[in-house]
């Protein structure tokens, strides 16, 4: 596949079946750069899975997730990734309801993996 962007902010994407082709997209496809999911009503478990996704993903460099009022379970899962991931530079969490805890755990996370150059 050729795909490298995929914007699907502002739609009702937040559901499980769109979730599930999401995470098939980022474990097939190898030139996907760039994805934006913000304000789609991705929940904490959505980002669960595609977290573990992503995990096979190595060209994936920006990740969007604005506005669907994520929480720190979710910047944990993140966090997680980040730690063994090099591939994402840039990170866009803003208008979610994270914590200053949950920030404080993707700064670490970013701290370590050394590639980040954004996060929001």
């Amino acid at each position: 596949s050729t795909l490298q962007f995929l914007s699907l902010a502002s739609t009702c994407c937040g559901n499980v079946q769109v979730i599930m082709m999401i995470c098939a997209l980022l474990l097939r496809d190898t030139v996907l750069s760039h994805l934006n999911l913000n304000s789609t009503g991705l929940s904490d478990d959505g980002v669960t899975l595609i977290s573990e996704s992503l995990a096979h993903n190595t060209n994936l460099t920006s990740l969007c997730m604005s506005g669907n009022a994520l929480e720190d379970g979710s910047a944990h899962e993140i966090a997680v990734t980040l730690a063994d991931k090099n591939s994402i530079q840039h990170i866009d969490l803003s208008n979610n309801n994270l914590t200053s805890t949950g920030m404080h755990v993707l700064i670490q996370s970013s701290t370590v993996q050394g590639q980040m150059r954004r996060l929001e």
